[in-house]
């Protein structure tokens, strides 16, 4: 690959960060995997840089400067003097993922139980890599295979750790060659800087590093060393093995769900996708939780259409018998706007809306609290202040006030009153389209009952009429690309978290 190809493939926020950081002066290197910088520079690949701690503080105003947003893990999963940043490339609306390391400890991915005092080398001994800082290959070479050899330890990290066995012998093969031109060879830096090692150990350890086939020769050279850097360990062997089990446990459940553990710092939120039928609100909210989602806490749910809960779980059994008996109790007659003029709800209709009102205000404060707890909650459809537009109040002060059945208006407060707990949203996205292109797009929909034209104009008129007061609210047209229309809200998300 040229040059210019990869100058390409970069990421701009990550390149402006490393740019602002030689601007600072702020003493850092990009610590390890500098085999495949190239990758992490096109944000593949998480960024991992190591910073002198005594310029902690100006290197968090760099982190802002260059777009980053602090983050952390919803369980308290981190590591000691480590913390995790968030960044968006507003070109491409993707997220990169920044680990910050004041101090070095290794051992295995999930409890990092030793502390190496090598980072005054690492970030003394630096030279350049494609425009970064990365450490002396002898130094990051010498890391590198006692890093490995203490994720050989556990049977959890040798699930995961051998996997890549072969993406080791190729960093190592790496490493060695960029190695070789470096001043003082690498068992002599492992002598000097880890003394209880020595040469021979190390040696031994690259050679099994470097053939793939022998785990158990690694497992036993990890063993020898994790004894003899047994002073430098901050838990118990004990401690570590609580903290190995209940790590594991996060890493099976966030697997299992399919979510990440980080939020931002700053906090989570709602984000309403909002618009007519046939804007593409759903394929809006696929791709805005597949960009976010790639780092980040997201949940996605759909305030449309909200699940049952037990009093309305029963009910609810028995709407498509009722849509087959009584065709003039479907939503499309309510929705004619004479009907709506006049204010005439059957008893069944007023039911019905009450519990749809009940589901709604349940899922939505299930969403507050998810929110509240740091993630970042994408609905499909959300409630408006305006009674009378799509999935909002169907019964205004007028209605209420003209209804002349005790049973029917019980049931028109309650309504009312379900949407007024539910709690305002963070963000409003508004898709649009012209019209004949959601009528278009309607006509190519795979749904029951197939096209109709006459609900898409019907939901056009309804959603212009739309309030949602306070709450930001940001216009996007979905005519262009599906990458564009993501980019924008992907931006659009990332400015009010």
């Amino acid at each position: 690959m040229s040059l210019e190809s990869k100058g390409q493939n970069e990421k701009a926020v990550i390149r402006r960060l490393f740019s602002e950081l030689d601007a600072a002066r702020i003493s850092y290197c990009h610590w390890k995997s500098n085999c495949r910088l190239e990758a992490t520079l096109a944000g593949e690949e998480d960024i991992d840089i190591l910073v002198d701690r005594r310029q902690a503080a100006k290197f968090q105003g760099v982190l802002s400067v260059s777009g980053f947003k602090l983050a952390q893990s919803a369980l308290g999963g981190g590591h000691p003097s480590t913390f995790h940043a968030i960044g968006l490339d507003g070109h491409t609306g993707e997220l990169v993922d920044l680990h910050v390391c004041h101090e070095v400890y290794s051992g295995d991915s999930l409890v990092k139980n030793y502390r190496m005092p090598i980072e005054g080398e690492l970030l003394a001994n630096t030279r350049e890599l494609l425009g970064v800082k990365v450490p002396d290959a002898a130094c990051e070479l010498v890391y590198f295979v006692l890093r490995i050899a203490l994720k050989h330890l556990s049977p959890i990290e040798l699930l995961k750790s051998n996997r890549h066995r072969s993406k080791h012998a190729d960093e190592l093969a790496w490493l060695q060659q960029a190695a070789s031109r470096s001043i003082v060879p690498p068992p002599a830096i492992c002598d000097r800087l880890f003394p209880v090692i020595g040469a021979e150990l190390f040696s031994d350890l690259v050679n099994a590093i470097a053939r793939q086939e022998a785990i158990f020769l690694r497992i036993r050279l990890g063993w020898k060393v994790a004894w003899r850097l047994r002073g430098t360990r901050r838990l118990s062997a004990f401690g570590a093995a609580v903290s190995r089990l209940w790590r594991f446990g996060d890493f099976v459940r966030g697997r299992l769900s399919g979510a990440k553990s980080l939020h931002l710092v700053s906090g989570g939120g709602i984000v309403a996708l909002v618009g007519p039928k046939a804007t593409g609100k759903s394929t809006t909210a696929n791709e805005l939780a597949r960009c976010l989602g790639r780092h980040l806490n997201v949940c996605r749910i759909h305030a449309g259409k909200p699940p049952p809960t037990l009093i309305s779980w029963l009910p609810n059994w028995f709407v498509p018998l009722a849509r087959r008996l009584l065709p003039h109790e479907r939503m499309a007659v309510y929705e004619d706007p004479a009907r709506r003029e006049r204010r005439d709800f059957s008893l069944f209709h007023v039911a019905r809306m009450a519990l749809l009102a009940h589901d709604r205000r349940r899922l939505l404060q299930r969403a507050l609290r998810k929110a509240a707890a740091g993630a970042i909650v994408i609905s499909d459809r959300y409630p408006s202040l305006q009674p009378g537009t799509i999935d909002s109040s169907s019964f205004d002060s007028v209605a209420l006030a003209g209804c002349d059945s005790w049973l029917k208006r019980k049931l028109m407060q309650y309504e009312r009153y379900c949407y007024s707990a539910i709690p305002r949203p963070n963000l409003v996205i508004k898709l649009t389209a012209p019209i004949a292109i959601a009528i278009a797009r309607d006509a190519t929909r795979d749904k029951a009952g197939g096209p109709d034209e006459a609900a898409v104009r019907r939901h056009w008129e309804l959603e212009r009429k739309t309030d949602f007061g306070s709450t930001p609210v940001v216009t996007i047209d979905t005519t262009g690309p599906l990458e564009e229309t993501a980019r924008q809200a992907v931006n659009a998300v990332w400015a009010v978290l």
